[in-house]
């Protein structure tokens, strides 16, 4: 059988402090193409730290070390970390868990959008052709969300705003970290279906969350992660994940009371 080449290929790495700490202890992950593939854990697994990575963003004095980092066929060894990442950061995009660090509090939407726009090489969009996308994201008044500012837009339309940017810049792969914490059931469906679209688009996600309920209605594949280490990684067949880690079944039980 052939294998299919991964957007993202990481074996065997490991992220250290200068106090000793490892925030990863050998951890190895794989992405493929249209693949939704949910990252869960609990607070300091290491999964924002996996997000962050892909674009090269690593813990300041950190040492980093791995038998293969390599995100769309970019080789982090080979090419040295500041070349990395002015080279990935062109195919990827991050939509943050709290959406207000995507914004500048004091300057409108408009002319946030244009900067996006300008430095992704697509000033060629119209103003139209945006308004169009986020009226398919169902934000409201787009022409007056347009001229306001970011304080005028609710948290789960500011994320909605972040997604028509992975939209628009045509992005290869979307990382998201915790996007639905903090919105109303409405926002989090349109998000959550927004990044379905995206995925049968073609592109590669990662969604990191700590929502059992979320990863197994979405994702094609799970990742469990625990105190830097990967305790497994499987497929979500028919929306369900059975998990073979004692830590994995905890999950389980504890979504399961909710549903």
């Amino acid at each position: 059988m052939k294998t299919i080449e991964a957007a993202v290929d990481i074996s065997d790495a490991y992220i250290q402090m200068p106090t000793g700490q490892k925030i990863w202890n050998g951890i190895s992950f794989r992405l493929t193409d249209s693949q939704i593939h949910m990252v869960v854990g609990s607070s300091g697994s290491g999964k924002s730290t996996l997000g962050l990575s892909l674009f090269g963003l690593f813990p300041k004095s950190a040492k980093v070390r791995s038998n293969q980092f390599s995100v769309l066929g970019l080789d982090l060894d080979h090419l040295g970390l500041t070349e990395f990442q002015s080279r990935v950061k062109k195919d990827l995009f991050l939509v943050p868990q709290n959406p207000n660090l995507a914004f500048h509090p004091y300057r409108k939407i408009s002319s946030q959008m244009e900067d996006f726009l300008r430095f992704s090489g697509n000033e060629e969009l119209s103003k139209e052709s945006i308004l169009n996308l986020w009226e398919d994201l169902k934000i409201n008044d787009p022409e007056w969300k347009w001229n306001s500012y970011p304080k005028n837009l609710s948290g789960g339309e500011k994320q909605r705003v972040c997604l028509s940017m992975a939209f628009l810049k045509k992005t290869k792969v979307l990382v998201l970290d915790e996007p639905t914490t903090g919105l109303d059931a409405f926002s989090e469906k349109i998000v959550l279906e927004s990044v379905k679209k995206m995925a049968k688009s073609g592109v590669a996600v990662v969604f990191i969350t700590h929502d059992l309920r979320i990863a197994e209605s979405l994702g094609s594949w799970i990742t469990i992660m625990k105190e830097g280490k990967v305790l497994e990684s499987g497929p979500i067949e028919s929306k369900r994940f059975e998990p073979k880690s004692d830590y994995g079944k905890e999950l389980l039980k504890a979504h399961q009371i909710f549903v």
